[in-house]
C-alpha cells in the first residue's frame, strides 16, 4: 500500500516539476549547458527501509482484503559476534 500511495506521489511532482520546468527554461534568455541543471533535476529521493509495524500493517490490509495467510512473529537468534 505503501509503494503504491509514494508512486502516485512520485508521478504527481514529476508532472508538477516537469511544468515548472518548462516554464523556467521558457524565461531563460540564455540557457547554460545540461550539467549545470542535471544536479538539481536528476536527484534521487533517499527512502529507507519499512519498519516492522509498516510491514504488519501492508499485511494486515492484505489480510482485510480477504487474501488468506497467516500472520506470526517469529524470534530471530542473533548471530554470535567474532572474537577480536
Amino acid at each position: 500500500m505503501r509503494g503504491a500511495a509514494d508512486a502516485l506521489r512520485r508521478d504527481r511532482e514529476r508532472v508538477l516539476y516537469g511544468a515548472w520546468s518548462t516554464e523556467r527554461f521558457a524565461r531563460e534568455d540564455n540557457l547554460r549547458a545540461f550539467p549545470h541543471y542535471a544536479k538539481t533535476m536528476l536527484g534521487r529521493e533517499k527512502r529507507g527501509r519499512q519498519t516492522p509495524m509498516e510491514q504488519l500493517a501492508v499485511f494486515e490490509t492484505m489480510r482485510s482484503a480477504g487474501v488468506p495467510m497467516t500472520i506470526k512473529m517469529v524470534k530471530r537468534a542473533r548471530k554470535p559476534s567474532l572474537p577480536n
